[in-house]
């Protein structure tokens, strides 16, 4: 019995020292960047063990929609964080690999930007085009323009009523747009609950 406990304040010790998760301030990581993002999340993987970051990564004004990137990135944990946000951040080094994505399954994005002050819509429409922070929105078909059309209406409820859009589920079903894919997303379906 007594060896089990050596073993797990071992493993413990061993675990802590091989997470990049834990990493120290200055301490350089392989980070996974994936082909997409969604409102409020850069779909950001620690490598090598691909784990879900849990922050955010500063910097990286060269991506594009539709390509992987393995990156190195630089962990920064700042002497007096700030109190509405995180307490940690990656910084961009620089791209080890970029690899276009050729997948063709839909996936899908959320609608909403969630922060600690709320939620709010992340489309909007500018001259007729239906904007996703700096992305174009394309409608598969009229049905899904209109229900765009529709949530775009919704603006004014979710200032109003900040209770009802934290509760709501607002998704798109969506892939990369073939004439616009570093751009845009081709959205096939609106999710609603």
């Amino acid at each position: 019995m007594r060896y089990l406990y050596l073993f797990v304040v071992a493993m413990m010790l061993f675990s802590c020292k091989k997470d990049p998760l834990n990493a120290k301030s200055g301490q350089v990581v392989d980070l996974f960047v994936d082909h997409y993002a969604t409102a409020g999340d850069q779909k950001l993987y620690v490598l090598p063990s691909r784990t879900p970051a849990t922050t955010y990564l500063e910097g990286f004004d060269e991506r594009e929609l539709g390509y992987t990137y393995k990156i190195k990135a630089q962990m920064y944990i700042p002497k007096d964080p700030p109190q509405d946000g995180p307490d940690r951040w990656y910084k961009f080094v620089r791209v080890v690999s970029k690899d276009r994505y050729f997948g063709t399954e839909p996936f899908e994005i959320s609608l909403k930007n969630n922060s600690i002050f709320g939620s709010s819509l992340a489309v909007w429409i500018d001259n007729n085009i239906i904007y996703y922070g700096d992305y174009v929105l394309t409608p598969q078909n009229q049905s899904v323009k209109k229900q765009l059309e529709d949530l775009v209406a919704l603006r004014p409820r979710f200032q109003t009523d900040p209770e009802w859009a934290n509760k709501l589920v607002l998704k798109a079903k969506v892939n990369h747009d073939p004439n616009n894919s570093a751009k845009g997303y081709l959205v096939s379906s609106i999710i609603v609950q």
